[in-house]
């Protein structure tokens, strides 16, 4: 939802009006409401077969974590599920001057199986 609700807007308006924000991304490189609603619909479809739904792969995914740059905020990229914690202490840390903060976190692409 990060990518499709036009984030550049939000951060804009944070940095603006100095509104101290931290947008953490669940970043699973996959539309996956798209693909969930498919195979809602189609559950015998040949999408179900394949389990290839065009369009949806988002990959390679965007670097999110640099748009920050653009608006003097922070950005980090995490990989690591142990270095969270320690990611969103820094991420809290810039927003202290009023910044704008993003964690796009990696995580697992968990989909239905094919049916």
């Amino acid at each position: 939802s990060y990518f499709f609700g036009v984030p550049t807007s939000a951060h804009f308006a944070a940095r603006s009006l100095i509104l101290p924000t931290v947008t953490v991304i669940a970043n699973n490189s996959r539309w996956n409401a798209v693909h969930n609603s498919t195979l809602g619909m189609y559950p015998a479809g040949r999408i179900a077969k394949t389990n290839n739904v065009p369009l949806v792969e988002l990959n390679p995914s965007p670097a999110f974590e640099r748009l920050m740059t653009a608006f003097d905020g922070y950005g980090e990229k995490v990989t690591d599920p142990a270095v969270l914690p320690a990611a969103l202490e820094r991420a809290l840390k810039t927003t202290q001057d009023g910044n704008p903060a993003v964690l796009n976190v990696v995580v697992a692409n968990n989909t239905r199986p094919p049916v």
